[in-house]
This record gives structure tokens, C-alpha cells and sequence, in this order.
């Protein structure tokens, strides 16, 4: 058993399991069986939390979700659809084990002429005008069924472009609306320059490796002291031909003792993406320095908290649903 909480592996293991949650994991000398228990051997085999990609497009394509869970990627979090797609999926396609759940944002919320309305003219915007249009904004979107928000702070830096966005104010306030509803606000960055605002406005997790420069140490220890997940997208930046400062960066990130959430950018950008486990992400992970705990961890643990299901998912402990892999 591994169980993504980073300890250690259990050798000998059993898990029980009452309903859908899981009520004792551990070494199997440590718990009689209950009387009458269904017992599933698996013994030769490693169990893991269900793995999570905590950064994809067309998480609303059901096949998508089929293909994920058939690999074991049991929960993807989707960054950027339209609020009118979401809610058809949400009604015609219920949760079941036979698909990946879905944690989703809806549009990413921007300015006027901000990103990804520039430089890609993309659907899945939604601009706001001031601090009071993004609580209204927040509010509706979590309303109408976004699980959490994703703010664009994108400048324009590596498409060589000076893209307009949002204030201090306004980012602030929809991490306010995000947190006071019980749930996360997620910042598009590419650059350096693009963190400050977003860990100024409180952001729970970064989408996208910075790949403009290495990143300054005064950042980094803003980074780890916010407590800050990163999602460094790394199969992105290889298909955009950037992922040695992607790679780079995230070394030195998780040599600073920041804490990584896997995820990959799936369908975001014109590449030809890896459906199902991830292992191109994982194997560029390993190319930055994380071991194979780490990233099992952001596989899995950490990536649970990017999506705001820590309480339920993630991890194999009691309490926890039976979400295994």
C-alpha cells in the first residue's frame, strides 16, 4: 500500500471498506477482518490512491472521462469551459465509476482584450469591470455549478504581447468569494512577472509553470511561506518547445520545499496530448528531480487539494472514499 501521503510503503497491507468509505488501511496484522467480509486479494500488487489530473480541457467529453478512468486517473479538474457546456454535462451525465469525476471551473474569469480572449479569441472567457462586477460574477458561476474559480493573470510576456489584467482589487476579491463559498481560486500565469499579483491576491494554486526566467529567490519563498500548490503543466511546455526553464524552474521550486500538484494542460493548446495516465507529465517531473513519492504525491494528495476534495479523495485513510488505483 501506497497510500500518497508520502509514507512510507506497507509491505503486507489491508484495506477495509464499509459502503464507499474506506474504515481502516494499514499493515494487515493490525486489524481482524470483519465477519462476513467480501475479501478481494490482491496480494503481489501495489494499491494507490486513484491518480488526479488537476489541469485539463474537455473534461466535458464523457469518452474523455472514460479513457482517463480506464487508466486510473479516477478525478480530472477542468480549467476553462463554458458555463453552458457545463451545465449540459452536468444534466445529462451523472457521476459514475465508469467515468472520471469532474471538478470544474468554468470560464476563466479576465478582463476586457485580457487573456484568453488575446491572444486566442477563446469562448471560455468571462470579463469583469470592477471589484463589485467580480463578486456578482464569482457568485453566478459558483451558482450555476463551477466548483471553482480560475483567474487569468496573464501579461502577455511569452506571446510577446501586453495583455490587460485585472486589479489587485478584483483578484482579491474573487479569492475572496472562492474561499468564503468553501472552495479554491486557481491563477493562470506563464512569467515571473505574473506571480506577485496572484500571490498577493491569495491564490491557492499556480496553473502553469513560470518559463520566462528562472525564478528569483525572494519569489520562491513567497511561494513556499503561502503555502502556494504549483501545477506545472510540463507536457505543455515540452509540446511548446519551453520545457527546459519548465523543467528548471520546477526544480528549483521543489528544492525550496514547495509542494507540486500534477497536472498537464490536456487539450489546452494544439499539441498531441497523452489521454489516459499520465506518464509524460510523471516522466518530466522525475527529469526536474522529484522522486517517485513526490510524485505520487502530487499525483494524488496534493492534486485532491488543488481540486478542494481533500476531505474525500487522494489519499488511502480512513474515512476517506474508496477512490483506489
Amino acid at each position: 500500500l501506497i497510500d500518497g501521503t508520502g509514507a512510507e510503503p506497507v509491505e503486507d497491507a489491508a484495506i477495509v471498506i464499509r459502503g464507499s468509505r474506506i474504515v481502516y488501511a494499514g499493515p494487515s496484522t493490525d486489524i481482524e477482518l470483519p465477519t462476513g467480509a467480501d475479501v478481494i486479494d490482491v496480494g503481489g500488487l501495489t494499491v494507490l490512491p486513484g491518480f488526479i489530473n488537476a489541469h485539463v480541457h474537455g473534461g466535458t467529453d464523457p469518452s474523455n472521462l472514460e479513457a482517463w478512468a480506464w487508466q486510473g486517473v479516477t478525478t480530472v479538474r477542468d480549467l476553462g469551459a463554458t458555463a453552458a457546456t457545463l451545465r449540459r454535462f452536468r444534466h445529462l451525465y451523472p457521476p459514475t465509476p465508469e467515468r472520471a469525476r469532474l471538478v470544474a471551473a468554468g470560464p476563466l474569469i479576465t478582463v476586457p482584450g485580457g487573456y484568453p480572449t488575446v491572444p486566442f479569441g477563446s469562448s471560455t472567457a468571462a470579463p469583469i469591470l470592477s471589484p463589485e462586477d467580480a463578486r456578482r460574477l464569482a457568485e453566478d458561476l459558483l451558482d450555476d455549478g463551477a466548483d471553482l474559480l480560475k483567474l487569468a493573470l496573464e501579461t502577455g510576456t511569452v506571446f510577446g504581447r501586453n495583455i490587460p489584467v485585472m486589479s489587485l482589487a478584483e483578484a482579491s476579491m474573487l479569492v475572496r468569494v472562492a474561499h468564503g463559498r468553501g472552495t479554491v481560486a486557481s491563477a493562470h500565469i506563464t512569467s515571473v512577472v505574473d506571480i506577485d499579483l496572484a500571490l498577493d491576491a491569495g491564490v491557492d494554486d499556480l496553473a502553469h509553470m513560470a518559463v520566462d526566467r528562472a525564478l528569483p529567490d525572494e519569489t520562491l519563498e513567497r511561494l513556499v511561506g503561502q503555502s502556494v500548490l504549483w501545477v506545472p503543466t510540463l507536457e505543455l511546455w515540452q509540446c511548446t518547445g519551453q520545457s527546459s526553464m519548465a523543467v528548471g524552474n520546477l526544480r528549483r521550486f521543489v528544492r525550496a520545499g514547495g509542494e507540486v500538484a500534477l497536472g498537464t494542460d490536456f487539450e489546452g493548446y494544439n499539441c498531441s496530448w497523452e489521454l489516459g495516465m499520465p506518464m509524460t507529465e510523471i516522466g518530466l517531473m522525475e527529469r526536474a528531480g522529484m522522486s517517485a513519492m513526490e510524485i505520487i504525491v502530487a499525483g494524488t494528495r496534493n492534486a485532491a487539494r488543488a481540486c478542494n476534495l481533500g476531505r474525500d479523495v487522494g489519499t488511502v485513510e480512513a474515512g476517506k472514499l474508496a477512490d483506489l488505483l
